[in-house]
């Protein structure tokens, strides 16, 4: 079977042309992480997870215009993603809730997305807050 290929016509931010990615499962088969590998250049990948396993709560708005842009209909037609960073410590880890990486489920077309109405805190967002069982 072949990994689907997600496109990020405008890359992400700092790697404007890192523009094919696939996701890759990280962690045991329980695990809420993935890595979003790039396909375009070899040693960049990032550890994302699905905001709704670690913070039942977040629930991004898109404007019209992203989600146009997107050809976002419904909320079922999105997945959303966030990138986690690790710190030298487990407890250290952070999300970022301020601008997901959002997927077009039906055509793997891909947004890192800013949240213009986003608490600035929502930028390094702490995993131990959101699942004490994580740290």
């Amino acid at each position: 079977m072949e990994t689907p290929v997600l496109e990020l016509p405008a890359g992400l931010p700092g790697f404007p042309d890192a523009r094919r990615f696939v996701l890759v499962e990280w962690g045991d088969g329980g695990s809420p992480f993935s890595l979003l590998r790039s396909l375009d250049h070899d040693a960049l990948e990032f550890l994302v997870a699905a905001p709704v396993v670690l913070f039942p709560d977040y629930a991004p708005e898109l404007d019209d215009v992203d989600a146009g842009a997107l050809g976002l209909h419904e909320a079922d037609d999105a997945l959303i993603l966030v990138i986690v960073t690790v710190g030298e410590e487990a407890e250290d880890a952070t999300a970022n809730l301020l601008a997901p990486i959002v997927v077009n489920v039906h055509t793997l077309v891909a947004a890192q997305i800013a949240l213009p109405d986003a608490p600035v805190d929502d930028l390094r967002r702490p995993l131990w807050h959101a699942e004490p069982a994580l740290v």
